[in-house]
């Protein structure tokens, strides 16, 4: 890694030997493609970009969805392939607006969700037109399957950590370079497998971002890995007495919201401390004769598996594996539960880059699957995992880290976020007033995986873009909150988060200044509850 390091500085070094054909912004960038050189890097294509245009990617995977965005600002474009050994690379776009040197001189990069590799293009049109250079890579792979790790360990190793170290090194490379002057401040964020990105930059690379925002991070991922596989036990599939449909789970939160919802004062379908919930199900019992056709009720043995369901996972000997599942998930139970099916995302992971067997398939009993589950938690090949408590380097470094997990995450819950928290304020021995200094948690009530949700959820944060949301004011945005800390030395003690109209897409109804752990956003007991100022931020968890 240092040797890679060193080489990239030499090109900067040496980047006024490489005359770009004078000050013309066009043509400078056309000519990258003969111009700029980096260790192991072929430059796969270099064009000016206006505003406006649509960005295409017509050999993106099928399965990361929408293969287009439009450029938000006038900017170069330029395409790599980095080479990462000799078995791997990673694809990677450096997106440099016009207006950079009047912008702050800023560089960002974006992250990739799951295990996924695809460019988060929202996030990079978006920054780029808050005039950050900015970066997005596919992780060393294609597509959202985990199958591309099967027999390819350095694939693997590229999206536990490598590919992001790679892109981000290589990337201000290439910023130095084409405007001719070095960056002032770099800046890191993404959303679930790209929080989980961020956090272990937080933890093995603090020296290269002044600010990294990690977003509902999937940051202990053999935890949610068998945490999510276990859960599908509990129901099984349809064939199954202890299965629910999806009209069964809908039953079951509208359950959950009548016994927790005004716990916090105000009945808005949002819960704003779940961990405050502790629901029971027996009143969804049937009596005799009764179906779920003729009382909308449950049999017993659905009930028990709701309540292993909404109980802590547990392993051999009594071993923690991940917390329950969150009460008031208005996401309807994520990726595991409602479709009768184990998830396909833990199942492929395991075959592909655990078991490295194409033929591998979940055990029938889940006691099977608990030996499964011991040797996911004891063994963490390629450190995929980024649950290093110990942030001392970060907090040497003076760089800073922002976290936020929305508290209705239906794929990981954000208890999994606090305890990390938690061990680290432990093992470093630092209360919260001190880790304030560095590092920051945001738990967003009412917030899904990364958007959307019953919640006052949008703030402009990773994976929040390109949703055709209109009415909020990028500098109000979240990495712009970050900018501020990081250069301006404005610590935020809130989130503010606007509800969005999934019809408009614009702001309506709920404001909510969410609060920085260990704070609990708290009504006063009178006032508009959609209005922020009908709220405030209380220790300890009494409401009125």
């Amino acid at each position: 890694m240092k040797l890679y390091a060193i080489a990239i500085t030499g090109i900067i070094a040496i980047q006024s030997v490489a005359a770009t054909g004078g000050n013309n912004f066009t043509r400078r960038c056309s000519r990258l493609l003969e111009t700029f050189k980096a260790p192991n890097t072929n430059v796969l294509w270099s064009g000016y970009t206006s505003k406006g245009t649509n960005v295409t990617y017509p050999n993106l995977h099928p399965t990361c969805g929408q293969n287009w965005v439009v450029a938000q600002a006038n900017m170069c474009r330029l395409s790599l392939n980095v080479t990462t050994s000799s078995t791997s690379n990673v694809i990677m776009e450096v997106w440099m607006p016009e207006d950079w040197e009047t912008s702050g001189k800023r560089f960002a990069m974006t992250g990739n969700g799951g295990v996924g590799g695809c460019f988060a293009l929202g996030d990079l049109a978006f920054t780029t037109s808050l005039g950050f250079t900015t970066v997005g890579h596919n992780n060393g792979h294609d597509g959202l399957s985990a199958a591309p790790f099967l027999n390819r360990p350095e694939v693997i190793k590229d999206f536990a950590w490598r590919a992001t170290l790679i892109a981000t090194q290589v990337g201000k490379a290439a910023t130095n370079f084409f405007y001719q002057t070095p960056l002032a401040k770099s800046y890191y964020w993404g959303c679930s497998g790209g929080g989980r990105q961020g956090m272990k930059i937080a933890q093995d690379f603090p020296e290269e971002y002044d600010g990294i925002i990690a977003a509902n991070p999937a940051a202990d991922f053999h935890r949610l890995i068998a945490g999510a596989l276990y859960f599908g036990y509990q129901t099984g599939p349809p064939t199954y007495p202890t299965w629910l449909s999806f009209e069964q789970w809908l039953a079951v939160d509208a359950e959950v919201l009548a016994q927790c919802d005004t716990i916090d004062g105000v009945a808005d379908l949002v819960l704003e401390d779940p961990l405050r919930c502790h629901p029971r199900f027996e009143s969804m019992l049937c009596g005799q004769l009764e179906t779920w056709t003729t009382h909308r009720c449950l049999t017993a043995a659905q009930v028990s598996a709701v309540e292993k369901i909404y109980s802590p996972v547990y392993g051999n000997k009594g071993r923690f594996v991940a917390p329950a599942f969150q009460p008031g998930n208005d996401q309807v139970f994520g990726f595991y539960l409602v479709y009768g099916a184990p998830s396909d995302l833990g199942v492929e992971y395991i075959r592909y880059a655990v078991k490295n067997d194409a033929t591998w398939n979940l055990p029938g009993t889940v006691d099977e699957f608990l030996e499964i589950m011991d040797d996911l938690l004891d063994h963490d090949p390629y450190k995929v995992s980024a649950n290093n408590p110990n942030l001392t380097p970060l907090k040497t470094s003076g760089h800073k880290l922002l976290v936020y997990h929305g508290t209705s995450d239906g794929y990981y819950s954000h208890e999994n976020t606090i305890r990390l928290y938690e061990n680290t304020a432990k093992n470093m021995t630092l209360k919260a007033k001190q880790l304030d200094d560095f590092y920051r948690l945001f738990p967003i009530s009412g917030l899904h995986h990364c958007n959307k949700g019953n919640g006052a959820w949008y703030f402009g944060g990773p994976s929040q873009h390109g949703l055709g949301i209109s009415g909020v004011d990028p500098n109000d945005s979240l990495i712009m909150k970050m900018v501020r800390w990081v250069e301006n030395g404005e610590a935020p003690d809130t989130v503010r988060g606007h509800h969005i109209d999934p019809i408009t897409g614009k702001p309506t109804g709920a404001v909510r200044d969410h609060c920085r752990h260990p704070f609990k956003n708290t009504y006063k007991g009178s006032g508009d509850p959609l209005s922020p100022e009908s709220w405030e931020c209380r220790l300890g968890t009494k409401y009125p």
